[in-house]
């Protein structure tokens, strides 16, 4: 009787309609996301304004303005082997061609002029002309920088030999060099100099650098020294050997010498760099040591120094003493309270000096002329006031990577230099030592050139491995004049989440450069101006180091010393000295004790997703029109006054592709939804991004990034975890003790109520909700900062491991719910902080949100708990108590709140707001699906004005329902999913208000519950009533179940374990058709899929080098931009010169005409030249048409009466306006023009208020010279009176 009265569902009923066409569906992949491999290299060219990153996998990723990117495969995974590593990246500045050399020693090179033309953009989209592929016979160890002036391109290999690539020709040059260190030193072995040997295998070339005023003097580094070879000539034209002698401590100390502190040491040349002058150069070694060397003066340095010392190649027999060095000493140990050896100031073994750059600034009259031009061309970036003041000093700035001791702060450590000054005494007057080539006036010169003004340092969280700057214009002095951003590659930060996947973990950050100019000489530990005594010169005296850091109170035993002694004998435990030089980074004023430093941080390009960025999982959600807009609003009325502004890259323009063959309709693609992509990264950080198909539509050139970042939403865990309110919570006890274990499980956005909820592998959950600005939206930008203590140390570097705050190690109580709203910041539009859940029940395995209040989280340990945002208060405990303990049995007298859990794991959750079964009234229900096959569905009920469960939910069990996946509950009359929404909680309020609402003898279907599992799909009516269909899977399981809505009809999609989509109608699931997400035969296992379910659109994560934005409707989908990297193009500036030297040694340096590039490619190519290939023929059409729609062709309609066939031709309709009012416009334009209106608005509004302040002061003035003359004229009559 029960079952002929059972409600059932019409046969006729059917949401999927047209979507039964097989022909509709068609998987395409639409882009990829990320980086796909390991930051190996990066390159700059500042005459396009380009950024390129070349990574492990074998691409290289180039970044320019801000729609303007493209992923080059230049040595990607082939039939002959793997995927060669990108190890040198070069960009030919003026000639427009990129440059790449693979760990196979393979030389590519493409042309950026000249892009590539596919009648299918999916699958190949435009991308640069490839030019030639050349693999070398020998590895490549050193390229030096190509110039504008010149074609070739310098390179060594690891046998000392060095080569020409010939850039226009696109071969090997014919110029070669041997050895040249090989033959120094077989020649020094032949003189039977003692102590002299050969290099065991010979030398190896480390690095190459031509003089920046002198295209005829290149710079080979050995091993064992630098040759400086002359290209005219053809000829070696200097040697440079930097021997440490016998006591010298050179990059270490005293404290720590072994043997060989004895013996002579020539240290290995690492790095090369010239003084923008092109008169001295700086030599790195692997020893920690800087030589500094006059081109003019082979024979002896004009300094050797390190980071922190001066002269550390000179012996002091005082700091060796004191030290207890000599061999028949007994070296002092100092030990703290603790018994342990306290390390010495100045530790040895420093690392061997990376990388160096010299930097310099324009000169006077080029920058006034800068200055007067300001403003004209957008695409050059204005002039900082820390440039202006180092242009006017005329400093220079030495930029080192390495050369540290252990203990010290990693980051980039930068030399303020004077300029030099020649002297002004004619040859012959000057006193000049035997012992020295160079006279002593010139020497001191020089040597007041390398005393530093002033020093400063980029901090870094984890040591750099590499740094590049970027030039404002200049493509000379190896692009290290004028930069305006410093871009800096980090090693792997240990504290950062172990990641099983190929993760890309070095890091890249970007600061503004110059730092602030600092203003206080540090002080320099060494002998200033300290030479040898010769006959006829005079002895200079040396001056005082002064002790660094603060007094320390003298030890027993200890003799006090005078500020003569050199730091590097001290054996006194203060830090080591470049954490107590005062600079621009450590000053302080007052009684405070701290300074706040400006230290301006820059965004890299959104797909840099490496080191801390490192996508660890990501969330797709196609939002709401109005939801939308109020998301990205602040970051359109606020674009160019962000707190962290874009890195200034301008290159390149990027148009949208509407011609080409099943291009997508501008108009239609218009009502397609917008979208919000969310990700969270290793650094628990959770970030949003605008990934709306309009962004590579709309307009024409694109203006936007894809995926735009939208940085006012990001969400930083750490700022919560590091405030003293939660410091008793155990994870941000984690955060401080091993902060590698604080990592991010899920994240869930409730798509109307903006709120995100953030699980993590601890069991915690984080909830925000997005919050409007609080004081006026157009407030100004604030520069980032840095808090630093007295000591110049960040408060937060997180490189070396926090000490626990707790060191007893026993578990402290904590809440379980803790309310962080009073964290929240309320300058920008985001999402602002909640509260902090601490429910002790390990690993969450599930979450479900809802945009009514109430979130479910699932755990591992078979326990549920639901959560009502309201209180916010934890409602139901499944499986647990407050203390987060198992419940094993229920007491009688227990919470009631508090529930027996099940003897299975949670598979997938749901709320809905809906009926079930008989009971018609509209609640809020979860349903809870468990892996062993059973349901339950909890009912919420609004007792008193408050929100309690039914702690006895009805349940059913099917065994086709085992290891559940997803659940979707379904309105009959219009197949739409019943969401718990905000409209349909207030009804549902309403119903329950009637007490006849839901009483009925017959029972109407008023739900369709669709719930899938790994082996089966099953569809039911009111949850418990009839089955309307069923699938069952035999020899494939099923990992992923998503319902799509596509142009108002619905599909359901089920994703196999082995690749494949499988598509059935809803409600009756019949089987329509199946997709392989791969390509091949090969089947694979399909990441973790997001899907947009109004487009069809996924995104597919296997891994943060794997993400990749695909859909499973590929018709009319946006294609890949056309672009245009030679857009912008600075004017290229003119080869430098050689300085007009008053001084004999500048004009015995650069006597004769200087070398042009010309005669250099003539020098080098030999009368064997070959002719230059052809150029490729130009687009057959601009590049700015393409963002333009195909004009519609009306066909002519011929009449049967007209007799003949008429020559049928096509008339071409009028030109629309540029577009229809009402026609929808997009988000952006739609924003875009608001906050312009709402600019000139106030704009307007300010020049009126001007005008009425000028108007009232107008007014004042007149009223004052009336009163004054009235005043002037009452005087003079009563003068006049009293006298007549």
């Amino acid at each position: 009787m029960f079952k002929s009265k059972a409600p059932s569902l019409p046969p006729e009923t059917d949401y999927t309609k047209n979507l039964r066409e097989t022909s509709f569906y068609r998987y395409g992949h639409l882009r990829p996301l990320g980086l796909t491999g390991e930051v190996t290299a990066l390159a700059i060219d500042p005459i396009l304004s380009l950024f390129g990153v070349g990574t492990s996998s074998g691409l290289v990723h180039v970044y320019g303005a801000a729609p303007f990117q493209f992923t080059l495969p230049v040595s990607t995974i082939s039939s002959s082997g793997p995927a060669a590593t990108i190890k040198f990246l070069f960009f030919h500045p003026g000639h427009h061609r990129l440059i790449a050399i693979d760990s196979s020693n393979t030389i590519h090179t493409y042309s950026l002029q000249h892009m590539t033309d596919s009648p299918n953009p999916l699958t190949h989209p435009p991308l640069p002309t490839k030019e030639v592929s050349y693999t070398l016979w020998g590895t490549v160890t050193s390229v030096d920088q190509p110039l504008p002036s010149h074609t070739h391109l310098f390179f060594t290999v690891k046998d000392g030999t060095t080569l020409t690539w010939d850039l226009s020709r696109r071969g090997l040059g014919n110029w070669k060099i041997g050895n040249c260190w090989g033959d120094y030193e077989e020649r020094m072995v032949r003189s039977g100099i003692p102590g002299r040997r050969k290099t065991l295998g010979g030398p190896m070339a480390t690095c190459i650098a031509m003089n920046p005023r002198d295209l005829n003097i290149l710079l080979l580094g050995y091993e064992g020294g630098v040759v400086a070879w002359d290209i005219r000539n053809n000829a070696i034209a200097k040697t440079f050997e930097m021997t440490l002698p016998p006591g010298a401590p050179g990059g270490g100390s005293y404290q720590d010498a072994d043997g060989s502190l004895w013996t002579e040491r020539t240290p290995s040349v690492t790095c090369i760099a010239w003084r923008p002058d092109g008169l001295v150069f700086a030599v790195g070694h692997a020893d920690g040591c800087i030589t500094f060397w006059a081109y003019s003066e082979s024979d002896k340095p004009l300094m050797v120094r390190t980071i922190t010392h001066e002269d550390v190649n000179v012996t002091d027999a005082e700091s060796l003493f004191d030290a207890g060095a000599l061999d028949n000493q007994v070296r002092r140990v100092e030990r703290d309270a603790d018994g342990n050896v306290i390390p010495s100031a100045v530790a040895a073994n420093r690392e061997p000096i990376f990388k160096m750059t010299w930097a310099s600034f324009p000169e006077q009259a080029a920058l006034k002329t800068m200055i007067a031009a300001q403003g004209a061309d957008p695409t050059v970036e204005p002039i900082s006031n820390a440039t202006v003041e180092y242009a006017e000093r005329g400093e220079t700035l030495l930029l080192i990577l390495g050369g540290q001791s252990p203990g010290e702060k990693p980051g980039i450590n930068i030399l303020q230099f004077p300029g030099y000054k020649p002297p002004l005494l004619r040859r012959g007057t000057t006193p000049q030592s035997p012992s020295e080539s160079m006279p002593l006036q010139e020497r001191y010169a020089y040597r007041d050139s390398l005393a530093p003004t002033g020093s400063s340092n980029y901090l870094t969280k984890t040591p750099p491995e590499d740094f590049i700057l970027l030039p404002r214009t200049s493509p000379y002095y190896n692009l290290s004049h004028d930069p305006i951003a410093i871009i800096v590659s980090l090693t792997p930060d240990p504290s950062l989440p172990h990641v099983t996947e190929p993760i890309a973990a070095r890091g890249l950050e970007a600061w503004v450069f110059p730092p602030p100019r600092s203003s206080v000489i540090p002080p320099s530990p060494g002998r200033k101006n300290f030479v040898q005594p010769g006959e006829g010169e005079k002895i200079v005296a040396m001056t005082p180091a002064p002790v660094l850091g603060t007094p320390a109170t003298p030890r027993s035993g200890s003799v006090s010393s005078p500020g003569w002694r050199l730091p590097w004998g001290s054996a006194s435990p203060a830090p080591s000295p470049t954490l107590s030089i005062p600079t621009p980074d450590s000053l302080y004023g007052g009684a405070t004790g701290t300074r706040r430093k400006v230290r301006r941080r820059l965004r890299l390009p959104s797909a840099l997703w490496s080191g801390g960025m490192s996508v660890l999982g990501c969330e797709l959600y196609a939002l709401p029109t109005p939801v939308f807009k109020r998301l990205i609003s602040f970051s359109i009325e606020n674009a160019g006054n962000e707190d962290v502004p874009r890195i200034p890259l301008h290159g390149g323009m990027a148009v949208p592709d509407l011609q080409s063959h099943g291009a997508p309709d501008v108009k239609v693609a218009k009502l397609e939804s917008y979208r919000v992509f969310v990700t969270f990264h290793a650094d628990a950080t959770v970030r949003f991004w605008d990934a709306s198909p309009h962004l590579l539509l709309l307009p024409t050139p694109l203006r936007f990034e894809y995926p735009g970042p939208l940085p006012h939403l990001t969400i930083s865990i750490g700022d919560y975890l590091k405030h003293p309110d939660v410091a008793h919570l155990p994870l941000a006890q984690l955060w401080n003790t091993d902060r590698s274990k604080v990592r991010i499980k899920s994240v869930h956005l409730a798509r109307e109520a903006l709120e995100c909820v953030i699980t993590f592998y601890t069991g915690e959950v984080i909830v925000t909700k997005f919050g409007d600005a609080k004081g006026s939206a157009a407030r100004a930008a604030e520069d980032e900062v840095e808090e630093l203590d007295e000591n110049g140390e960040n408060h937060d570097s997180g490189y070396f491991p926090h000490t626990a705050g707790h060191g007893d190690g026993k578990s402290e109580w904590a809440e379980e719910v803790l309310e962080i709203g009073h964290l929240a910041k309320w300058k920008v539009d985001g999402f602002k902080p909640v509260a902090i859940f601490t429910l002790k029940r390990g690993e969450p395995i599930s979450c479900a949100v809802s945009d009514i209040g109430f979130i479910a989280v699932a755990f591992a340990s078979k326990s549920v708990a639901i959560i009502d945002m309201r209180g916010p208060d934890v409602i139901l405990r499944e499986g647990f108590n407050e203390d987060g303990e198992l419940m094993k049995k229920r007491k009688k007298k227990g919470n009631v709140q508090n529930v027996l859990g099940e003897n299975s794991v949670v598979g997938a959750m749901r709320w809905v707001v809906s009926g079930m079964g008989g009971d018609l009234v509209n609640r809020p229900r979860l349903i809870v699906s468990y892996a062993k096959g059973m349901t339950k569905i909890y009912v919420l009920i609004n007792s008193l004005g408050e929100w309690i469960v039914e702690t006895k939910p009805p349940t059913f069990t099917n065994e086709s329902l085992a290891g559940p996946i997803a659940s979707f509950v379904l309105d009959p009359l219009t197949g739409n999913e019943l969401l718990p929404t905000s409209e349909a909680l207030q009804a549902a309020m309403r119903d329950q208000q009637n007490p006849d609402h839901g009483k009925s003898k017959d029972i109407p279907v008023h739900c369709l519950w669709i719930a899938a599992s790994r082996k089966s799909i099953r569809c039911a009516v009111n949850f418990n009533g009839e089955r309307v269909a069923k699938v069952e899977l035999e020899e494939e399981e099923l990992s992923d179940v998503f319902y799509v809505t596509r142009h108002g009809q619905r599909v359901l999609v089920a994703i196999t374990t082995t690749g494949t989509a499988l598509f059935y109608s809803v409600p009756l699931l019949e089987y329509i058709t199946r997709l392989d997400l791969f390509y091949g035969q090969q089947g694979r296992p399909a990441g973790k899929l997001s899907i947009d379910d109004r487009s069809g659109d996924f995104i597919e994560y296997s891994g943060p080098l794997d993400i990749n934005l695909r859909t499973f409707f590929h018709f009319r989908k946006p294609f890949p931009p056309r672009l245009d990297p030679c857009f912008v193009k600075h004017i290229v500036p003119t080869q430098p010169v050689s300085l007009s030297a008053s001084t004999m040694v500048g004009s015995w340096i650069w006597g004769g005409a200087p070398l042009t590039g010309a005669q250099l490619d003539s020098l080098i190519a030999g009368p064997t030249r070959p002719a230059a290939p052809k150029v490729p023929p130009p687009p057959p059409k601009p590049l700015i048409t393409w963002g333009k729609p195909p004009e519609e062709v009306e066909k002519v309609v011929l009449t049967a009466g007209q007799g003949a066939m008429p020559k049928r031709t096509a008339i071409a309709k009028q030109k629309a306006p540029v577009r229809d009012s009402r026609e929808r416009t997009d988000v952006y334009s739609e924003m875009t023009d608001a906050a312009r209106e709402r600019g000139n608005y106030l704009d307007g509004l300010n020049d009126s208020l001007r005008d009425v302040s000028v108007s009232a002061s107008n007014y004042y003035n007149q009223a004052r010279n009336a009163a004054m003359k009235e005043a002037a004229k009452s005087t003079a009559k009563g003068v006049f009176g009293k006298l007549l």
